[in-house]
């Protein structure tokens, strides 16, 4: 008998349903379910050695061995008495089929000392029957198969790193700058992104130049001033702009003319990054709100594959099913008459392309692109934002079976007394894949003419060129900026590594690292754009310089860890190479001197240990942090007015205040009360 531990329930009972409906191919299986991580690593304070006040903690702290805890004891404990209550000559692995995945059962096995009980890799591309039974039928050795040993070890590494920079340099920062800082590997670079976009446009300030235009009669065109490159050839100032216009003469002469035919081939399938920012770009939605969307269409409703991918490419077997699953696509309105225009030799065609078939590819992301299943979806059941992701992807599926978009470009050179202007214009002959999607093209169809040819000037004038200020970042963009974050780089070299290594942090993982940056009140959003707060610009002119913030390092050790995932570097050295870092950059800060940070009182003061409380993003807490954690500004989902918490604070209760939500949604109005320190719920006698 198997015992197969699946990451949550509701994945444990689409694989149990499933399993049951077979013909049972590895016997009897009792399935269990987790909730995500139910182990992980031990902190600091539950070491001896280490459980002291921050200021007394000698630097760096690095375990010997890491430890392991339970975090969710009644889930571990029931693992452990069902493996001891069977005869189980094995584990099925079914967490998610990730890195992270590999990590919640290898945490789990080590807590259990399971190391010597045999463990299957379970590893699903998508919840349909088909694809869990095929799973099922293609498990893997969990200790020897490269694939799993390589993301174990991949999590393994990623999860010490994480463990060593976080609370050596939180501490280490907090106490030599008095500001409580949460320094993280990955969260600092991407909080310095906000940063410097912030402060790029505050600091903006428009400049004017100015481009000579001229407009021919018969045929009409309008032409800009161009360099002898054919770059626009616009004044700083705008005098010696109407001075070249003025000497201008009445007539232009077509000195060359180039007409070329372009193809442009379907974009490639969706990874997840790509898709959170098209989401946010096309409807406003953030990343995470995306990753949930992909995560309920593959889970619950069972239309899409595997969603934390960071694969563009689809394996070779996979494209054995593009027919059926391109039957799936006729329920997206208005792409049936798409549907019925694909033809054998198209989907041969895409199947044999690298563009979007790609063994070598998919083994490098462990998993392939975002597509259908198979199953036909009844988007009456979905919500709006499942339905809108759905169709995303459906569609982006759908273009690479259809023709490429044709353009004809055109570009005209016109002489006018030695001064080159240039007309461009474009003309879709064939609007192919892109005519599946509400995107607009922009045309601007040119006369003919031929070399030699002069034409009239019928106007002549000054077209002025304001600089614009960057963009602001949004939760969208700034998980693009993470992935492609050599495009704020100047350096060649460091950009080829960049683009190599795929930017700072997890796909995966950095819908939720933004998420903690909003949450713990370094940067905030306001409309759609990304702020930096106070504390996150305190928090980076703190840090300066330290490598920590450099996304070049960040990068750096993303590709050692995908290397390890991979197989091409070995653990051990990658390992190695951290310890050294850890002791090099704890020193970095420890030998730097920092300007204290004012902590602003409030003129209240903390009911536990008597400090002074200090006007927080969430409410008030304690200046003594972190050996006295007293926070106050939200109870039971309700946030509180400073007159309120004031009178708690001040008189030991509050008046009634209506509003506080229960775990199952449900309301309910209450008075709030000090008692011992602690904040506890007080109601009115039932006869008033």
């Amino acid at each position: 008998m198997l015992l197969y531990i699946a990451e949550k329930p509701s994945t444990m009972i689409l694989v149990k349903k499933a399993y049951e409906r077979s013909n049972k191919p590895c016997g009897d299986i009792t399935f269990v379910a987790l909730a995500g991580h139910v182990c992980g690593l031990m902190e600091p304070k539950e070491y001896s050695q280490w459980n002291l006040k921050w200021k007394d903690l000698k630097l760096p702290m690095v375990p010997d061995s890491f430890r392991i805890k339970s975090i969710k004891p009644d889930l571990v404990k029931k693992i452990r008495d069902l493996i001891k209550s069977g005869d189980y000559k094995g584990i099925i692995v079914g967490t998610d089929s990730d890195v992270e995945g590999n990590g919640i059962y290898a945490l789990l096995e080590k807590n259990l000392h399971l190391e010597k009980m045999k463990a299957y890799r379970f590893f699903e591309t998508d919840l349909t029957d088909k694809g869990i039974m095929d799973s099922f039928k293609n498990l893997t050795d969990f200790h020897t198969c490269p694939r799993d040993v390589g993301m174990t070890q991949a999590f393994w590494i990623r999860a010490q790193f994480d463990w060593l920079i976080g609370f050596n340099l939180s501490v280490a920062y907090t106490v030599k700058t008095g500001m409580l800082m949460r320094v993280g590997r990955v969260k600092a670079p991407t909080l310095k992104l906000v940063y410097d976009n912030c402060k790029a446009i505050d600091e903006f300030s428009s400049k004017s130049s100015y481009l000579p235009v001229i407009q021919t009669k018969d045929p009409e065109m309008v032409a800009t001033l161009v360099d002898e490159e054919g770059k626009d050839l616009a004044f700083p100032e705008l005098e010696k702009a109407k001075e070249l216009v003025s000497g201008l003469g009445p007539e232009a002469i077509v000195k060359k003319t180039e007409k070329k035919e372009t193809k442009k081939p379907p974009q490639q399938l969706y990874k997840l990054s790509d898709i959170q920012v098209e989401a946010g770009q096309k409807y406003g939605y953030s990343p995470d709100e995306t990753l949930q969307a992909l995560q309920s269409l593959y889970e619950t409703h069972k239309v899409m594959s595997y969603p934390r991918t960071d694969g563009k490419h689809l394996s070779s077997e996979k494209a054995k099913e593009f027919s059926s699953l391109l039957r799936t696509v006729s329920a997206v309105p208005g792409m049936e008459p798409y549907l019925s225009s694909i033809t054998p030799e198209a989907i041969q065609k895409a199947a044999a392309n690298k563009r979007y078939v790609n063994d070598e590819e998919v083994k490098k992301s462990s998993h392939g692109a975002l597509i259908p299943t198979g199953k036909i979806p009844d988007f009456s059941k979905m919500s709006e934002m499942e339905k809108n992701v759905c169709i995303m992807v459906y569609k982006r599926f759908l273009a690479i079976f259809l023709p490429d978009l044709v353009e004809e470009k055109r570009k005209y050179l016109l002489d006018v007394d030695g001064s080159l202007f240039v007309s461009r214009g474009s003309v879709i002959k064939d609007r192919g894949f892109t005519a599946i999607f509400d995107t607009k093209i922009k045309e601007l169809r040119l006369p003919d003419v031929s070399e030699g040819q002069k034409i009239g000037i019928a106007q002549k004038g000054i077209h002025e060129v304001v600089t614009r200020p960057p963009k602001r970042l949004t939760e969208a963009t700034l998980v693009d900026a993470m992935e492609d974050i050599q495009k704020y780089m100047t350096d060649r070299d460091l950009k080829k590594i960049m683009k190599e290594a795929k930017g700072i942090g997890m796909p995966s993982s950095r819908a939720q690292i933004i998420k903690d940056l909003i949450t713990t009140g370094y940067m905030e959003v306001k409309g759609k754009g990304l702020y930096i707060t106070q504390s996150g610009k305190d928090y980076i002119e703190y840090i300066g310089d330290h490598s920590i913030v450099n996304p070049e390092l960040s990068a750096e050790w993303e590709t050692h860890i995908k290397n390890v995932r991979q197989g091409t570097e070995a653990y051990e050295p990658v390992r190695e190479q951290i310890l050294g870092y850890v002791d090099q950059t704890v020193d970095e800060v420890m030998n730097r001197e920092f300007e204290v940070h004012e902590k602003k009182a409030s003129g209240l003061t903390c009911p536990l240990c008597g400090k002074p409380l200090r006007k927080t993003k969430f409410g008030y807490g304690c200046t003594g942090y972190p050996e006295c954690k007293f926070l106050i500004g939200e109870v039971a989902h309700k946030k509180l007015t400073d007159k309120q918490i004031s009178d708690l604070l001040t008189k030991g209760q509050t008046g009634m205040i209506k509003g506080f939500k229960k775990k199952d949604g449900g309301k309910f109005d209450a008075m709030l009360k000090l008692e011992n320190g602690k904040i506890a719920f007080a109601f009115p006698p039932r006869n008033q």
